[in-house]
């Protein structure tokens, strides 16, 4: 049996933190974003810092779906899509899109009519 290192434990247990208290909202990630945009334009934050953040992010969500984590070209296409959406330095807007939207149009659609 494989031990989880000290790192995934602490993720771990801060996902089911942030779980219990219901940060999982998109206003959430939302402010994150504005404040990473923020902290970079006021010189307080900076590139590498911001890297980490992403791969904190990222981390999370290996941890919360194991079964999507396992693919090989999840954590490319995660960076990518993380990448697409935090400022890359200061005064730089996220870039769009994050990504196609076709394979959940149905989806979408259903949301949008209730």
């Amino acid at each position: 049996m494989t031990v989880p290192s000290r790192c995934d434990a602490e993720a771990r247990e801060r996902h089911r933190t942030l779980d219990f208290i219901g940060l999982r909202a998109h206003a959430t990630t939302v402010g994150l974003i504005q404040l990473c945009e923020e902290l970079l334009n006021a010189g307080i934050l900076d590139g590498d810092a911001l890297e980490r953040i992403k791969g904190a992010i990222r981390s999370e969500l290996t941890v919360c779906n194991p079964r999507i984590s396992n693919q090989p070209t999840f954590d490319d296409t995660l960076k990518r899509r993380l990448d697409a959406i935090f400022p890359k330095c200061a005064g730089v807007p996220p870039e769009e899109p994050v990504g196609c939207l076709d394979p959940y149009g149905d989806s979408l659609g259903e949301a949008r009519a209730h």
